[in-house]
């Protein structure tokens, strides 16, 4: 038996970007809060791991976006655990419209750390035991890895805020979504959208690090993006998206800039 999760979210405005579509940082926030009550259900919430001195941490996450909600928009993400190894457990989601339409579909991967010692461990026996077995796989990541950006061409400082971090003690891995979009030409993010997002996160990150989002075009038309912490110049994350045309753009004082 599948213990899937549902969870139903109106978009916000608070959600959406300047042309009123869920931004690809509410998906990410949306599968973390439906991840977070999943394993509620099935017995190893955050809360129960923090009490053993342990707590998720996320790897990587990949979605593909086929429509983008409006704002007042109410939708549905289904979500359910998959494989798992000793050290790495895989979630899968699928996100869905009010006509029951699937807009978007996900795949995370997901470490356990030591808070304390702010190591790797295997994944404890109390998840594990009571791991669904024969659940439906997840879409499979586009690549067995990101690539690395190896040629910058658009740079763009940042600085990590207080208000970013959470509950484990670090920069949320939402906030990592904004940040390898601040690097990407602003002709491009008005006439263009994000279809895959393909994340891997690396490093982490406290508050007030001061940070620079690189990225830069591939010869598929792609982007590989970077973000890196400036005294280390330790790589926090690395990803890959890809691009289409927006079909409607329906904000008049946008109009003249497009």
């Amino acid at each position: 038996m599948i213990l899937k999760g549902i969870e139903s979210y109106t978009i916000k405005t608070y959600h959406t970007d300047r042309f009123g579509k869920a931004c690809p940082a509410a998906f990410a926030a949306f599968f973390e809060e439906a991840a977070a009550n999943n394993a509620r259900l099935h017995g190893f919430p955050g809360e129960f791991l923090l009490q053993h001195g342990v707590v998720w941490v996320l790897s990587r996450l990949t979605f593909t976006v086929d429509r983008y909600p409006d704002v007042g928009e109410t939708i549905s993400i289904h979500t359910w655990p998959s494989a798992h190894t000793p050290n790495l457990a895989l979630r899968c989601f699928e996100v869905f419209d009010a006509e029951n339409h699937l807009i978007a579909e996900g795949t995370t991967a997901w470490l356990v750390i030591d808070i304390k010692k702010r190591k790797l461990v295997p994944v404890p026996e109390f998840i594990t035991k009571n791991y669904p077995v024969n659940n439906p796989p997840c879409k499979e990541f586009p690549t067995r890895v990101v690539p690395r950006l190896r040629n910058s061409e658009h740079e763009c400082p940042l600085v990590s805020r207080k208000a970013d971090v959470d509950i484990n003690g670090h920069v949320n891995n939402v906030r990592y979504l904004g940040w390898i979009q601040e690097s990407m030409p602003e002709d491009l993010m008005l006439k263009y959208e994000p279809v895959l997002i393909d994340i891997s996160y690396r490093k982490e990150c406290g508050a007030l690090q001061k940070l620079t989002s690189k990225s830069g075009i591939t010869d598929d038309g792609d982007y590989l993006h970077s973000v890196s912490h400036d005294e280390t110049g330790k790589e926090l994350c690395r990803a890959r998206t890809e691009w289409r045309k927006r079909q409607h753009i329906d904000v008049p004082y946008l109009q003249h800039h497009i």
